[in-house]
């Protein structure tokens, strides 16, 4: 039962419907709210302030629910008209996932609170949504990438009403029974209702950045042991949002998407208003399988152990059928401390070329070495693609004779299979396998790729070899940049620097992706200074000062403000920094506080860490964009970590319960053993008392061990271009 007393003036929302309001005088009423549902106490929730309370239509009767259900909107006051398209797209999102659960929406009505200042995305308490405000504010003419957060995270949020609330983990450590399954059912939810999103895509790239995470030894399990405060927030992370979405569809495309549906059905039911486990959710999908105790086994493979899954590939022709041999062992980058010694229950389907058709194959791979004979084969295989559609959490090398030919049947591949081949190519590279030239020469393949994650694929790599390979030789780093420049530049070209009304989604944020490339990595000069001329126009400096919004086209608007600052001095810092404190717009914030800690003037850089510690001016979620652009440049380093050294208390408690950031800021550009061992000495004590602090401090330790050992393995190896 939830009862308000708040100012008169003010509005009062909570997670049920308002049942009275009593006006208590001097000022003040008292509201009653209708008794919830059995919910877990962090799903309460209420907001009180000066609110707008647009109405959103309302989300008619849809299969076992009979009657609306009341959408509305709370922001605050003024900004309730930006919440039209939110408001608008909603009810198809609910109707979407009230179709595949076959159940109602579980509670009795549906509030989106759009929160001016709010740490997490998003928070899925039941009936009163709360987003970061931008994310409620897209409209048509939007950035495309603001557009399909908005879709992203509401899917997500709202998955979670069924998955999260309606039935609840029993404790911590199954988390991903929440974050896990609401990625993946909200990302296929936005692509059923967006297809042209292509967000199976996106979801692919989260995925890879997850296996760069569990590729450390340091690395968590998704269901990890949860033993005080400190773990809970080191559990929200990629491992659980993203390894454990991987892992989901990796068993629905195993099992069948039908079947699949049909045991997430049987779960939701059976535990409705209560709580479940890991082992409940798998026992309802496994049992929709042919072998149920299999693959409930291989099911707990992947999420009570840590690792990504490595499988070596052979295929043997010759008396009987094809068929392949795998050797499957854990992933390692190139110096972990890690062992190799582990196995899982792999889903494995590969996709192979036989004569003129391509034909698919699945088989359950659960021992250190697997024969899987290739049933409907007519012929030798040409190649093999050992990661069919993408949808298998794992990694994959290949015999010599069998990666050439993959290679060369590149354009047969479907799209997440050719992201996956550059990502082999990648973790060969991190493993020590590939010198970097020889990464460097599979870049075209790349580039000319249709899809835009599989174009830019190896541009992390890049950007590290550009940072460490030419530390001492400036003349060497600039013929690099220019070579790499020639590799993407048929690309930029074809695509051009000007954003149409006609482009779709895709075009729009590849393109402003390799402007961005161009201008502030690469620091081509005609990009550079085309950018930086709409960076100008926007912050009004050849036009009286005054804020020109809409002067660069919002899909490359930050990147453009950021070139601005940097070749525009302290005349250009100073408008960014007058219109921060002016303006309103979540979005349009963010790019300028960023744009602030691009800046690459040591004066200048100092100003803007003071903006982070001046009590209004930032908003707490905008106070680690003024600080990564710093730990990016090399010369501002040094004063960063000292100011965050000096300041350590104050940030985290205004970053709380976030302060493990901090960490990641502190350690950019470290990547030597005695900086790794100077990063433990000065935060060892500091991060044991900070949510999810200690966890941080190993990783980013390992990680700058692992960058210290590609370095020593590296020497002598930076890839050569003719210098002009």
């Amino acid at each position: 039962d939830i009862t308000l007393i708040v100012p008169e003036q003010d509005v009062a929302v909570a997670n049920t419907s308002e049942e009275k309001s009593e006006s208590l005088g001097d000022g003040w009423k008292k509201l009653t709210f209708r008794r919830t549902e059995a919910l877990p106490s962090y799903l309460i929730a209420f907001a009180v302030g000066p609110w707008d309370v647009p109405a959103g239509p309302d989300i008619g009767p849809n299969g076992k629910r009979t009657t609306p259900l009341k959408l509305r909107g709370i922001a605050a006051k003024g900004q309730g008209g930006r919440m039209a398209y939110s408001l608008a797209n909603t009810p198809a999102i609910v109707k979407a996932l009230e179709n595949y659960f076959d159940i109602p929406y579980p509670y009795d009505k549906l509030d989106n609170v759009a929160a001016p200042d709010f740490w997490a995305g998003a928070m899925e308490n039941a009936g009163l949504i709360v987003y970061r405000d931008v994310l409620m504010f897209p409209d048509d003419k939007s950035s495309a990438q603001l557009r399909q957060a908005y879709w992203g995270v509401s899917a997500h949020e709202l998955a979670h009403q069924w998955f999260g609330d309606l039935v609840t983990m029993r404790w911590w450590d199954d988390l991903w029974l929440n974050e896990g399954f609401a990625t993946w059912m909200g990302n296929k939810i936005h692509g059923e209702l967006q297809p042209e999103s292509h967000v199976d895509r996106q979801l692919l790239e989260g995925v890879i950045e997850a296996m760069e995470a569990d590729s450390l030894a340091s690395t968590r399990r998704i269901h990890e042991p949860i033993n005080d405060f400190t773990d809970i927030q080191s559990a929200f992370d990629g491992i659980t949002y993203q390894k454990g979405a991987a892992t989901l569809g990796m068993f629905e495309h195993f099992i069948g998407e039908d079947k699949f549906r049909d045991g997430i059905r049987s779960y939701l039911h059976k535990h409705a208003r209560g709580n479940a486990t890991s082992a409940d959710l798998i026992q309802a999908v496994a049992v929709q399988g042919k072998e149920p105790e299999r693959l409930a086994k291989a099911f707990s493979s992947f999420i009570d152990q840590p690792g990504v899954p490595s499988v070596k590939v052979d295929l043997a022709c010759g008396e009987g059928k094809p068929a392949l041999t795998v050797t499957q062992q854990r992933y390692l980058p190139l110096g972990s401390t890690a062992s190799a010694g582990q196995s899982w229950g792999i889903p494995m389907c590969v996709r192979y070329g036989d004569g003129k058709a391509v034909r698919e194959q699945c088989a359950l791979v659960d021992g250190a070495q697997t024969r899987i004979e290739l049933e409907q084969a007519q012929s030798c295989p040409a190649w093999v693609m050992p990661n069919a559609h993408g949808d298998g959490y794992y990694r994959f090398s290949l015999a010599p004779k069998l990666q050439q030919a993959l290679s060369d049947a590149f354009g047969q591949l479907d799209q997440r299979e050719q992201r996956m081949f550059a990502d082999s190519v990648q973790a060969a590279y991190n493993a020590g396998e590939l010198k970097p030239a020889d990464l460097v020469a599979a870049l075209p393949k790349f580039a000319g790729a249709q899809v835009r994650q599989t174009a830019m694929a190896g541009t992390g790599e890049v950007r590290w070899m550009d940072e460490y390979l030419f530390r001492n030789d400036a003349a060497a780093r600039k013929a690099f940049r220019a070579g790499i420049a020639e590799i993407y530049r048929p690309r930029l070209e074809r695509l051009g620097l000007s954003f149409g009304a006609r482009d779709d989604d895709d075009t729009r944020l590849l393109r402003a992706r390799l402007i961005a490339f161009f201008a502030l990595r690469l620091e081509d000069p005609a990009v550079r200074q085309a950018l930086a001329a709409q960076g100008r126009a926007v912050l009004g400096l050849d036009g009286g000062g005054k804020l020109q919004e809409d002067a660069a086209p919002r899909d490359i608007r930050g990147e453009a403000i950021s070139a601005a600052v940097q070749e525009g001095g302290k005349a250009a810092f100073d408008a960014a920094e007058r219109h921060l404190r002016q303006v309103q717009d979540p979005e349009l914030r963010v790019q300028l506080a960023s744009a602030l800690g691009d800046t690459r003037d040591p004066a200048l850089a100092e100003r803007a860490r003071e903006l982070a510690l001046s009590p209004d001016t930032l908003r707490r979620n905008e106070i680690p964009h003024v600080l990564f652009g710093q730990g990016d440049e090399p010369q501002l380093r040094g004063a960063l970590r000292q100011w965050i050294d000096v300041n350590f208390k104050t940030l985290e408690a205004k970053l709380e319960p976030a302060g493990a950031t901090l960490i990641d800021i502190y350690a950019s550009g470290m990547c030597s053993d005695a900086e790794a061992a100077e990063l433990q000495a000065k935060f060892g004590n500091r991060m044991g008392t900070v949510e999810g602090g200690p966890l941080a401090l190993r990783q980013a330790g390992e990680r700058v061990r692992l960058c210290a050992a590609q370095l020593q393995a590296r020497q002598g190896q930076a890839p050569t271009f003719p210098r002009k």
